[in-house]
Order: structure tokens, then C-alpha cells, then sequence
């Protein structure tokens, strides 16, 4: 096997992304990815208002009853920001369990001859996954902190 072996299937996996088995794996991975997001949102709403209630008693001003709506509301543009930088990481994650569905389409395709590979179990598929977050998120934590020092590269430093 040449070096040349993996740009050639890599680019042989690219050529093939209009291939339904690619399609579906990516739309299973930003339906599961959105649905994660919008439920984290209405966990988080939800726990806001269990700690805040229906109205706040403050010293001097009295019952304010606009708080709880207030942080709900405000919830969204945080959500919205928080997943700018979490959607690629958990999209990835989860993503990556059903990477070997890519694999098997890919072999189907360019390497006939191979026969089927033996199916690794879905605990294997999950621990994979969590590791591969792992280390986006640390990417993503550098890419932050990059962000604050090198502000006029922000753009670049993202799509690295």
C-alpha cells in the first residue's frame, strides 16, 4: 500500500457524496444535532423557571413578574451562539456512530472484492464518538482562546 492510497480514497469518498447511505447518515446526524440543541433549550428554560418562579420579590422595587420571560427570551440568542460553536463538535459526535454505514458504502462501491466487515458493537461506536467530541471541544476551547488574541484571523481560525 503507497501513501498515495489514502488521498486516493479520500477523494474516491467525496466523489461519492451524492450516494443516499452518505445523505442519510449526515441528515440523521443535524436532525439528532438539532433536536439535542432545542431540547437543551427547553431544559434550560424549564430549570430557569423553576429557580425564578412566576414573580421576584426584590428590596425596594417590590414583585417583578417580567424576569422569568426576560431570561427565557434571552435564552435564544445565547442558544443561538452557543451553537455556532458546539454544532460541529456534537454534529461529529453524533455523526460518528453511524460512520460505518459511510464505510460499508464507500467499500460497496470502490473495493467489491473486500466482503463484509465485521459490524463493531454500538458501546464501541459510542465511546468512539465521545472521544472524537472530546477532542473537538478542546479544539474548539483553543480556537477560543486564539479568537481573543488573534481577532482579525477569527474567520480563518474557525474554518481551520
Amino acid at each position: 500500500m503507497g501513501v498515495g492510497m489514502i488521498p486516493a480514497s479520500f477523494l474516491a469518498a467525496i466523489g461519492q457524496l451524492g450516494d443516499r447511505r452518505f445523505q442519510a447518515v449526515l441528515l440523521k446526524g443535524l436532525g439528532i444535532t438539532v433536536a439535542i440543541f432545542v431540547a437543551v433549550y427547553f431544559v434550560f428554560v424549564t430549570v430557569v423557571g423553576w429557580f425564578l418562579g412566576d414573580s421576584v420579590t426584590l428590596p425596594w422595587i417590590g414583585s417583578v413578574t417580567w424576569v422569568d420571560d426576560a431570561i427565557s427570551w434571552g435564552a435564544i440568542p445565547l442558544m443561538l451562539l452557543l451553537s455556532v460553536f458546539l454544532m460541529v463538535p456534537v454534529a461529529s459526535a453524533i455523526t460518528g456512530i453511524f460512520l460505518d454505514d459511510v464505510a460499508q458504502a464507500v467499500e460497496d462501491r470502490h473495493y467489491p472484492g473486500l466482503g463484509a466487515a465485521s459490524e463493531p458493537s454500538l458501546a464501541d461506536n459510542f465511546r468512539d464518538s465521545l472521544s472524537f467530541l472530546g477532542v473537538l471541544i478542546l479544539a474548539n476551547i483553543l480556537a477560543l482562546i486564539l479568537y481573543i488574541f488573534l481577532a482579525p484571523f477569527a474567520p480563518f481560525i474557525f474554518w481551520g
